[in-house]
C-alpha cells in the first residue's frame, strides 16, 4: 500500500447489495487496506459493514505518492 495518498477529487458511487468499504477500496485503489480513505469521506456510514444496495457514497479519487519504502527495489 502506498505510504501516503492525496485526495484529488471525488465522485459519487451507488453501492450494490453486499458490497463493503474494503471491497470498494480494493476495486477502486487496488488495496483493500485503503478502506479508511472511503470511510473518512463517508463518516455517516462508518458503522456499515455490508451495504444494502442503493446507498450513494462519496468515492475519493486519490493520487498515490510513491515513497522509497513503497518503490520496488529497481526504482529506488
Amino acid at each position: 500500500m502506498p505510504s501516503s495518498v492525496t485526495v484529488v477529487g471525488h465522485r459519487s458511487y451507488t453501492c450494490r447489495a453486499g458490497e463493503s468499504f474494503d471491497l470498494l477500496a480494493g476495486q477502486a485503489y487496488g488495496y483493500e487496506t485503503m478502506a479508511d480513505v472511503i470511510v473518512a469521506a463517508n463518516p455517516d456510514l462508518a458503522d456499515v459493514l455490508l451495504f444494502d444496495g442503493g446507498e450513494v457514497i462519496d468515492l475519493p479519487i486519490v493520487e498515490r505518492v510513491e515513497t522509497p519504502d513503497t518503490l520496488p527495489p529497481w526504482r529506488r
